[in-house]
């Protein structure tokens, strides 16, 4: 804790400082990444998205996440930090944080998803900057509450990272047809803007 933990904890404390006011923001953030909020998105998902694929997706990858991440902890069995859980109170084993790899789990699916269907360009700007924000200010936010290590949040991401892209790579990049057509869209508006733009000049 020394080398890393420590000066980054001393760093976040430092640029946020403790306050009730940033203190209830910080908790409001890292609930986002809870297990009552993930799960209640993932019914939003199913009740809103016609295509039940998507729910299963969504339901299954988070699971699955779900249960290496307290595989690992089981396993690794590392102590919370002591002396920083100032605000908050976890129980649970530390290391690695769930709330980080949820995050990047849960948000980073969503972000996948809106890059593949979402068309116009400032708004996939837009969602996917705000999302990329949670997920970092998620991990902040438990280390802000002292109820993780850094090294716990940076091996979250870190996991969340390379699980995500192992199942887009070989799980759902291979539903070929929903891409096809989303290119096929993206290209047919393209071409009627470029026409529109001739009409104009001519």
């Amino acid at each position: 804790m020394i080398l890393f933990d420590l000066p980054v904890y001393q760093f976040i404390m430092n640029i946020f400082v403790p306050t009730v006011v940033m203190t209830n923001i910080m908790q409001l953030i890292s609930t986002l990444a809870s297990p009552i909020v993930i799960v209640t998105a993932i019914l939003c998902v199913a009740i809103l998205v016609k295509d039940k694929k998507y729910f299963k997706i969504f339901f299954l990858v988070n699971l699955v996440a779900i249960i290496i991440n307290n595989i690992l902890k089981i396993i690794i069995h590392r102590p919370r930090p002591t002396n920083t859980m100032l605000f908050s109170y976890e129980s649970s084993y530390s290391f690695p944080s769930s709330h980080a790899l949820i995050s990047v789990v849960f948000y980073g699916l969503l972000i996948y998803y809106i890059l593949k269907f979402v068309d116009k360009k400032w708004l996939r700007y837009l969602l996917v900057s705000f999302l990329s924000a949670l997920i970092f200010f998620i991990g902040l936010s438990r280390i802000y509450l002292g109820v993780h290590y850094a090294t716990d949040v940076v091996a979250g991401y870190i996991l969340g990272v390379i699980y995500l892209f192992l199942v887009i790579k070989y799980f759902l990049s291979k539903d070929k047809k929903n891409t096809k057509i989303v290119k096929k869209k993206r290209t047919t508006k393209s071409l009627n803007k470029v026409k529109k733009k001739s009409t104009i000049l001519k």
